[in-house]
């Protein structure tokens, strides 16, 4: 009688075995397809490349312009980054074919232009 009884329960723990193991291949990897687009764009994986050059838009940039005036004369970045604080910070980052633009802005206001020439990288997304 006892053999018995014990087989429910056994079938009850291969049971529960395999559900925690299906559980623990499954729950990574969906939550790594919840997450993953999440965290490429912060990371501005997939940026756009635009059209034009490096030099033309670091001619129209000149530090002191505001943010909107930027805009106005290159476009929208291809990645942007934000913090605040005790003062907002923006860090605008161009890809352009041949090169890379970035612009730090203050309160709204450039203070800094950076370039890189040469082919741009941009991350890349990881997932299939």
């Amino acid at each position: 009688m006892p053999a018995e009884r014990a087989r429910p329960v056994l079938f009850f723990l291969i049971g529960a075995a395999v559900l925690i193991a299906l559980g623990a291949f499954w729950l990574p990897r969906w939550w790594e397809n919840r997450e993953g687009p999440r965290a490429e764009a912060i990371a501005g994986a997939d940026s756009r490349i635009l059209p034009g050059s490096l030099a033309e838009a670091r001619k129209r940039i000149d530090p002191g312009m505001t943010g909107a005036r930027v805009t106005d004369a290159i476009g929208k970045p291809s990645f942007s980054v934000r913090t605040q604080g005790v003062s907002a910070h923006d860090i605008w980052t161009y890809y352009f074919t041949d090169g890379t633009l970035t612009i730090n802005l203050t309160d709204g206001y450039v203070a800094r232009v950076a370039t890189e020439f040469g082919p741009p990288r941009p991350g890349r997304p990881r997932r299939p």
